[in-house]
């Protein structure tokens, strides 16, 4: 059966796919030229943070770790789960070839978007050639899921064209590790459950169950949206295949009952860990209690039609209810509707538009390619059979052309699915060359902050063979600070560095909700950002918003229930500064966390005056258009000139 496939045309849709990919790292390398330091290009700001753990887990760190702070679960010290340490599986899939080829995280990070485009790819190609056993409807199904998964949404380039602000730009399933690994899982998922419902032989069907049973626990260590729209389409499937085909759920009972014996299994402990939870990840996480439905949605409005196309086949005579190829794609379509209302049963609500960038509209895409794939068969089917009835009995040719609509044979003619997929290739290359070109200053950026970032991960791990005092090997990691919360969000994620703050610290959870805004307030301090500036730091600046009201108040995206914060709330947080500043001043000791490094960078000069009450610096090097000073606290009782001569003499300085 797999030689019929028709690899050649999956391997070009794969490929394709991987060079569109790889076009903005490509252009970033090409604009470095020689400056290039290795960075990855990225466009989500989400992006950072899984590289910090994937650093993180290729130095040997345990799951339970916050790169931000530096602190590793340990037993006198243990950390709560983070959202993190419950998903590791796609980290822990790249980390360790990672440590025995001695990769870095950006390295990684650089391979794994052709990796997950042709990966990806690969899997929808099988997938839809599974069900429908037409090789162009597989080949269009690839970019029409991959290629127009953010169009669906209205973001993108729709919001651009339209001048309306875009929070997703690029393609979505490549936010690197997740949800790219995650949702390779769940199409894979989708190829084994329906091959363990429709396998040839019973040995084919069980293991292809066992196959999807392990996919699904995957997802569940991978991605909570993933993991619970596979559950989703389980559900719906065996809802479906129970109602229509009554008679062969005998037959359908193992395959169900081994996937969901090994979904169960899998659950138990992740629950487990769930439970473990840091009590600040709920509010990290804009966890929200309701019971509104949600249905105004492009990617709820994609799904609904390819139900609705299905149901006037199947009143039109062009589908035959009964066949396994609807009854699928029915599933995965009420799959999307199902996760973005199961809060109507559950009460709870986590962030839907994941579901909306990262997942349904991949699924609802899907459902549509497949659902537009048999009306055209169905078609198809009829004409024959029209044609047939001048010579043939005409209920016979009708009931022939519907059980032939579960044979093997070529569905869309080459112009069709040929036109489908340039159309949506062409899109993909709209939605990747523009932003491309948008956030080519910011991944500049990151690139020419690399060049600090591996210095300090130099110094650091000098610094720990060494011995230093306060430094061994099982000793917190050096904290850095840099005026820039873009430039501190990347320390992690390249060096054995801590930070004073970044715009991910919350996520690691190893952290209160008031020690996160402390560290926030010392962020600013050390900035020289004064109190009187503090409302517009608190209306402006996006991470800062986020970090002290919280995300699900700072972006209406998060939530169904969005509350913007207002002047009066602002008004307040800059009365906390202001009070965080006064006792910060009036302590005559330097606030935690202690510094080791301070950065500044030409482009982004800020007073030092705060820095120097409390530390002494050194003469600094430069890095690129960087200086790195190494700090040290200032003893209290000490003139302020001996403490320098002192810090020049440990330093080496002249």
């Amino acid at each position: 059966m797999d030689e019929k496939i028709g690899w050649r045309w999956g391997a070009l849709a794969a490929a394709l796919m991987a060079l569109l990919s790889l076009v903005p790292q490509s252009y970033l390398c090409y604009t470095r030229g020689r400056d290039w330091q290795g960075a990855y290009a990225y466009f989500y700001t989400d992006e950072p943070a899984y590289a910090a753990y994937l650093n993180a887990l290729i130095d040997g760190r345990p799951r339970r770790t916050d790169p931000y702070t530096g602190r590793d679960d340990s037993p006198p010290a243990p950390l709560a789960e983070s959202l993190f340490s419950i998903q590791p599986a796609p980290a822990y899939l790249l980390a360790i070839p990672a440590r025995l080829f001695n990769l870095s995280a950006a390295t990684v990070f650089i391979l794994l978007m052709p990796l997950v485009a042709a990966s990806a790819s690969f899997a929808i190609y099988w997938l839809a050639w599974s069900v429908s056993r037409d090789r162009g409807l597989a080949f269009a199904a690839v970019f029409v899921v991959l290629c127009l998964g953010v169009a669906v949404t209205g973001q993108g380039w729709i919001a651009a064209s339209l001048g309306l602000p875009g929070g997703y730009v690029f393609l979505p399933f490549l936010r690197r590790y997740v949800p790219g690994v995650p949702l390779v899982f769940l199409l894979l998922f989708c190829g084994c459950a329906w091959r363990a419902l429709t396998g040839a032989t019973a040995r084919a069907r069980l293991l292809h169950a066992a196959a999807a049973g392990l996919l699904f626990a995957l997802q569940v260590y991978s991605y909570f949206y993933h993991w619970t729209t596979s559950a989703a389409l389980l559900a719906c499937l065996a809802a479906a295949w129970a109602v229509a085909r009554p008679a062969g759920w005998r037959d359908a009972l193992v395959p169900f009952g081994v996937i969901g014996a090994l979904a169960l299994a899998s659950l138990a402990p992740y629950f487990a860990l769930v439970a473990r939870r840091a009590p600040s990840m709920d509010a990290a996480q804009a966890l929200l209690h309701t019971r509104e439905p949600d249905v105004w949605r492009g990617v709820i409005l994609v799904a609904a039609l390819a139900a609705a196309a299905l149901a006037y086949g199947a009143r039109r005579g062009l589908i035959n209810v009964r066949d396994p190829a609807a009854l699928f794609t029915l599933s995965l379509s009420l799959s999307v509707v199902a996760v973005f209302n199961q809060q109507i049963v559950s009460s709870r609500s986590l962030q839907p538009m994941h579901y909306e960038q990262y997942v349904g509209n991949y699924v609802a895409l899907l459902a549509a390619a497949l659902a537009c794939g048999l009306l055209w068969r169905g078609r198809a089917a009829l004409a024959r059979a029209d044609k047939a009835r001048r010579v043939t009995d005409g209920g016979a040719a009708v009931r022939d052309a519907q059980q032939g609509a579960s044979r093997p044979q070529q569905i869309l003619p080459r112009r069709v699915w040929m036109t489908a997929a340039a159309f949506a290739f062409l899109w993909g290359v709209c939605e990747t060359v523009p932003p491309t070109r948008d956030y080519a200053a910011l991944n500049r950026m990151h690139d020419d902050w690399r060049i600090v970032t591996l210095r300090l991960d130099e110094l650091a791990r000098a610094m720990a063979a060494a011995h230093e005092p306060g430094r061994g090997p099982h000793a917190p990691p050096p904290v850095v600070f840099n005026a820039s919360d873009t430039r501190m969000d990347h320390v992690p994620a390249d060096s054995a560095c801590a930070v004073v703050w970044a715009p991910h610290t919350f996520a690691y959870s190893s952290l209160s909700a008031e020690e996160n805004k402390e560290r926030v307030f010392l962020f600013l301090h050390l900035a020289g950002v004064a109190p009187a500036a503090f409302a517009a730091q608190g209306r402006d600046q996006g991470f800062i918003q986020f970090n002290v009201f919280g995300w699900e108040r700072a972006n209406p995206r998060l939530t169904a229930d969005y509350r913007p914060v207002t002047p009066a709330e602002i008004d307040r947080e800059r009365q906390n500064y202001a009070a965080f500043v006064g006792r910060v001043e009036a302590a005559p000791a330097a606030p935690a966390p202690a510094l080791s490094f301070v950065v500044v960078s030409d482009d982004q000069p800020f007073p030092l005056a705060n820095l120097d009450r409390f530390y002494l610096r050194d003469a600094g090097e430069r890095a690129g258009r960087h200086t790195i000073f190494r700090v040290r606290p200032r003893p209290n009782a000490a003139p302020a000139r001996r403490d320098q001569k002192r810090f020049d003499k440990f330093s080496g300085q002249p």
